[in-house]
């Protein structure tokens, strides 16, 4: 009725959006009614995340991890070669430093100025070992005085060991003169033979001498031999390495010094070695032309004629028993 107030009428209710609607329905007090979003599984996030990545490469993910695969393979194979370089590198400095060592410290040099280097003999050397040898490896006891050698001796001197009374040696009718003569600080360089050699480094062998005799008319040679080991011990090993009819010991012997007489080089020939104290004297004798002896004697008592060469070993003893020493 007009003018008639009356109470407004109430509005009716908006549906309200689904997705509030549904969130209504649950309980105001979140009651059994009430739901929950899910915990997103990091797997599962993970997966959506390669998932994306996949559909932005497109079919190129395979080419991807193989180009990274091989990436990784040559930065592998690179820190490894450049490792196996580094110790290429120090193995050889450390070989260069090895080779320094040795040619500056050089084992040429042993007690007394020797060389220890084992020379090997001229090609074509005579092979000749005598037919009759005699050692002594024991020695005598008239050389006790220089069974050692000093520390502070020095090598062979060549006016020493061949004075004046070494020029000309005489027994009896027998005569033998003194021609060639050789001195050298490598021991080696007189012998041939692996065994011999060997025996005379393992000696220490420092200096040797050696004359070649004739006499006067030329029908026999002889030849001393003189050399200078660390002690009387060593000279009777090279005593017994020079020995042919040895069980024990390898072919090797003296090589001749005139190489111009057959002598000693081929043919009938015999030998004395002495141990002198820490001296090794060797007497080698035979007829020029290589002959055997016969029913004579000539050699055997040329032989002993050669001895005479060793007066300087001699002159050692007598100084070393008046307290000068050898």
């Amino acid at each position: 009725t007009k003018g008639r107030r009356g109470a407004p009428a109430p509005e009716e209710p908006q549906p309200a959006p689904a997705g509030r609607r549904a969130r209504r329905a649950q309980g105001e007090d979140g009651g059994p009614g009430r739901r929950r979003a899910a915990a997103v599984d990091p797997v599962s996030r993970f997966s959506a995340s390669a998932l994306r990545r996949v559909s932005v490469l497109g079919d190129r993910p395979n080419q991807v991890v193989a180009n990274l695969a091989e990436h990784s393979t040559r930065r592998r194979g690179t820190v490894v070669l450049a490792g196996l370089l580094a110790l290429c590198c120090v193995a050889l400095v450390a070989l260069l430093g090895v080779l320094a060592y040795q040619l500056t410290s050089a084992p040429d040099s042993a007690a007394g100025g020797g060389s220890t280097a084992i020379v090997e003999p001229p090609e074509g050397h005579s092979t000749l070992v005598p037919t009759l040898y005699q050692g002594d490896p024991e020695g005598s006891e008239r050389f006790a005085p220089i069974a050692e050698r000093s520390g502070d001796a020095k090598p062979l001197a060549e006016d020493q060991v061949f004075a004046k009374d070494t020029k000309k040696l005489e027994l009896n009718d027998y005569v033998l003169e003194r021609g060639q003569t050789e001195v050298t600080d490598t021991c080696t360089a007189m012998v041939w033979g692996e065994g011999v050699a060997q025996a005379l480094v393992d000696g220490g062998c420092s200096s040797a001498a050696g004359a070649v005799f004739r006499d006067p008319d030329e029908n026999y040679i002889a030849q001393f031999t003189l050399f200078d080991l660390d002690s009387a011990e060593s000279a009777g090993a090279v005593s017994t390495a020079l020995d042919p009819q040895g069980e024990s010991t390898e072919p090797g012997f003296v090589l001749p010094m005139d190489t111009e007489v057959r002598g000693l080089q081929e043919g009938y020939s015999q030998a004395t070695a002495q141990v002198m104290g820490h001296y090794l004297a060797v007497y080698w004798v035979a007829r020029a032309d290589g002959a055997p002896p016969g029913d004579d004697e000539h050699l055997s008592t040329l032989n002993v004629l050669a001895m005479d060469a060793s007066t300087w070993v001699y002159r050692q003893v007598r100084d070393a028993e008046e307290g000068e020493g050898s």
